[in-house]
C-alpha cells in the first residue's frame, strides 16, 4: 500500500509540474527578451515559471514565441513592476491567450491611473481573476523553498511613476536575484536608508541603465555577478549610460545589455554561480522578401511580397510609432505569392484586404513609422509616411 501511495504521489507531482516550463532539479534561469527599451523577463526556477513585465503590446509575439519554445502553458505568476507601457504593454494579449495564469501581482502603491484602468486589473478581470496587491515586507513562498521578498516601494511618489516600481528579491538554493523595475534615485535612496538591499548574484539594473539610477552606494551594496540592462539606445539615447557601465564594471559585474543580442539573453544561476548565453532561435526571416509603403492621404498601408510562396499573416502585429497603436492580423490573413496585401481604416477610400475599425492609423503631417512583426516577434518590414521627423 505504501509503495502504491508513493507512486501515486510521484505521478501527481509530475502532472502538476507539466507545462510550467521548468524542472525542479534544474538550475534557475532568467530569460530576458530584446524588445527595445522595454522589460520582459521570464524566471524559471524550482519547477515554476514567472513572468516579470510583458514588454510592449507590439512585441508580444516575441514573448509568445519564448513561452512556446520553453513549452510553457501555465505561468505560476505574472508580475507588473509599474504602470508604464514598456512594462505592461503585452498584458492584454497575454490575457487573451491560452496560457494559464495562477496569479497576477502588482504593487499596491501606484499613481495617476484612472479608476478601472489599471492594466493589471484589466488583464486579471479578463480571466475573471483578481490582482494580488503587494506591499513592502510581503513574502511569497515559491517552489523548492524559494522565497520572494517585496522590498519596495515604501512610499507613494506622485512626481514619477518609476519611483513606485515594485522592487523584490528572489532567493533559492541556486542563489539570489534582485528585480528593480524602473526605480530611480528617489526610491533607491529610500530603500538604501531602510537597509533593504543585500548582495545579489543577478541584478536587473534599474531604469534601463540610465544615470538617474544605480548610485554608487546601491551598486556597491548589491555587487552583482551579472548586471542585466534592458534597453535600446535608439529609443533612449542616454542608455546605457557610460558612467553606469563603469560603475558596475568596477564591482566586477558582467554587464549584459539586451540590445546587444538578436533575440535576448539567458542567465543561468546554479550553486551561487551565474553565467549567460544568447537566446538563439531558428526562425524564418521575412525581411528580405517583404516591403511596405504608406499612402498617407488615403491612410493606406500596402505590403508586397517577393516570395514565391504565400505568407500567412495570421497573428502578426502591425505597429504605428506615432500613435503607439498595435493591430493584430486576424486569422486567415494571407499575403499572396509575389502579391500585395492592403490595410486601411474607416477613412480609406481604396479597396483593402483588412479594414481597421479606427478613424485613422497613419499621421498625415508628422513622421510616423509602420513596423510589422511576424509570429515569432521578428521585425519583418519597416516603412514610414514620408514626413520629416
Amino acid at each position: 500500500m505504501k509503495k502504491n501511495l508513493s507512486v501515486l504521489l510521484c505521478l501527481l507531482t509530475l502532472f502538476c509540474c507539466a507545462g510550467c516550463g521548468a524542472e525542479a532539479d534544474s538550475p534557475t534561469r532568467l530569460l530576458a527578451l530584446n524588445v527595445g527599451k522595454a522589460d520582459c523577463l521570464l524566471l524559471l526556477a524550482e519547477g515554476e515559471s514567472y513572468l516579470i513585465d510583458s514588454g510592449y503590446a507590439h512585441t508580444y509575439n516575441a514573448l509568445a514565441e519564448l513561452l512556446r519554445r520553453e513549452e510553457i502553458t501555465r505561468l505560476n505568476g505574472v508580475f507588473l513592476t509599474h504602470c508604464d507601457k514598456d512594462h505592461y504593454g503585452g498584458l492584454a494579449y497575454l490575457a487573451e491567450s491560452e496560457i494559464a495564469v495562477d496569479a497576477w501581482y502588482a504593487p499596491a502603491i501606484y499613481y495617476d491611473v484612472k479608476d478601472g484602468e489599471h492594466p493589471m486589473m484589466l488583464a486579471a478581470a479578463a480571466r475573471q481573476q483578481e490582482v494580488e496587491w503587494l506591499n513592502a515586507g510581503d513574502e511569497l513562498p515559491l517552489g523548492g523553498g524559494a522565497v520572494l521578498r517585496v522590498l519596495g516601494p515604501l512610499t507613494q511618489n506622485t512626481a514619477n511613476e518609476n519611483n513606485n516600481s515594485l522592487v523584490f528579491s528572489v532567493e533559492n538554493k541556486d542563489g539570489s536575484l534582485l528585480f528593480t523595475g524602473d526605480m530611480k534615485l528617489k526610491e533607491e535612496y529610500e530603500l538604501l536608508e531602510a537597509d533593504a538591499f543585500a548582495p545579489a548574484d543577478v541584478l536587473k539594473v534599474p531604469f534601463h541603465g540610465d544615470n538617474t539610477a544605480s548610485s554608487q552606494a546601491f551598486v556597491e551594496r548589491v555587487s552583482p555577478q551579472i548586471a542585466l540592462i534592458s534597453t535600446s539606445t535608439a529609443q533612449e539615447p542616454d542608455t546605457p549610460a557610460s558612467s553606469i557601465l563603469k560603475r558596475y564594471a568596477q564591482v566586477g559585474a558582467q554587464i549584459l545589455v539586451t540590445q546587444e543580442y538578436d533575440r535576448g539573453v539567458e542567465i543561468t544561476l546554479q550553486n551561487g554561480r551565474a553565467s549567460a548565453q544568447p537566446l538563439v532561435w531558428d526562425a524564418p526571416d521575412y525581411s528580405g522578401s517583404l516591403t511596405a509603403s504608406i499612402t498617407a492621404d488615403d491612410d493606406l498601408l500596402t505590403l508586397r511580397s517577393a516570395s514565391e510562396e504565400p505568407i500567412d499573416l495570421s497573428g502578426w502585429i502591425l505597429y504605428s510609432t506615432r500613435g503607439e497603436d498595435s493591430f493584430r492580423f486576424p486569422d486567415g490573413s494571407v499575403l499572396p505569392a509575389q502579391g500585395e496585401y492592403r490595410i486601411g481604416s474607416r477613412m480609406t477610400a481604396s479597396a483593402v484586404d483588412w479594414r481597421l475599425d479606427v478613424k485613422r492609423v497613419w499621421h498625415k503631417s508628422k513622421f510616423d513609422q509602420a513596423q510589422l512583426y511576424d509570429l515569432t516577434g521578428g521585425l519583418a518590414a519597416v516603412t514610414d509616411n514620408g514626413k520629416s521627423e
